[in-house]
């Protein structure tokens, strides 16, 4: 029996023992993590060994003493990722169970009541800030649109005037003049309408920009 015959088999049932340890570290039995670690160090010999002596096997011998060493390494590698992922979720439960005993072990200080009334006087502050705001944007808005309301009726009254005047126009037969009159005083009150709309919006505006 050569060498590579005998160590395969011992590095199997490596393998296998370091197999359920990995399962028990996984329940929660951290100590079998010194147990872990020595197993580790003599299969990652052991796979060095192996691969020396696979490479030294007579040529009708050697595919399939590959096949079982890269099956054992195949094996190896899965345990280990395993391991990796088993001590990142024992690592997140000892961080999660430090800060609860920390918060449940904290004793708070006179500094840490004042500092957390502060941060609650401030927070009132810019909530009542805040709706005072809403309540000048509403009165604002109001406002805005009473003044719209009064321009609109101002044009659809002034556009009645026009259509009256240009009927007493006709029927008296008034200048040109006085009619151009007219339209010009129109197109005037829709100017004032239109530069009041855009001014305010411009005001509503600035006052979220500044205020809010």
């Amino acid at each position: 029996m050569t060498e590579l015959d005998r160590l395969m088999p011992v590095s199997h049932r490596r393998l296998q023992s370091l197999q359920s340890l990995v399962d028990q570290y996984g329940k929660g039995d951290g100590n079998a993590m010194g147990q872990i670690i020595g197993l580790q160090e003599q299969l990652t010999a052991d796979c060095e060994r192996l691969d020396i002596l696979v490479k030294k096997e007579p040529a009708h011998r050697r595919q399939t003493a590959k096949y079982r060493y890269d099956q054992l390494m195949y094996d190896y590698r899965s345990l280990s990722t395993a391991l990796q992922r088993h001590r990142a979720v024992q690592s997140e439960r000892e961080r999660e169970q430090a800060e609860r005993s920390e918060l449940l072990n904290r004793e708070f200080t006179a500094n840490d009541n004042t500092d957390t009334i502060l941060a609650l006087d401030a927070a009132i502050s810019f909530n009542d800030k805040a709706m005072n705001s809403d309540s000048g944007l509403d009165r604002l808005l109001d406002s805005g649109a009473e003044a719209l309301k009064q321009l609109r009726n101002q044009r659809s009254t002034l556009g009645i005037i026009k259509g009256r005047m240009s009927s007493v126009v006709s029927s008296l037969g008034l200048s040109q003049t006085v009619m151009k009159m007219v339209e010009r005083r129109s197109t005037t009150d829709q100017y004032l309408f239109y530069m009041g709309c855009v001014i305010t919006l411009l005001i509503m505006f600035l006052l979220l920009y500044f205020v809010i």
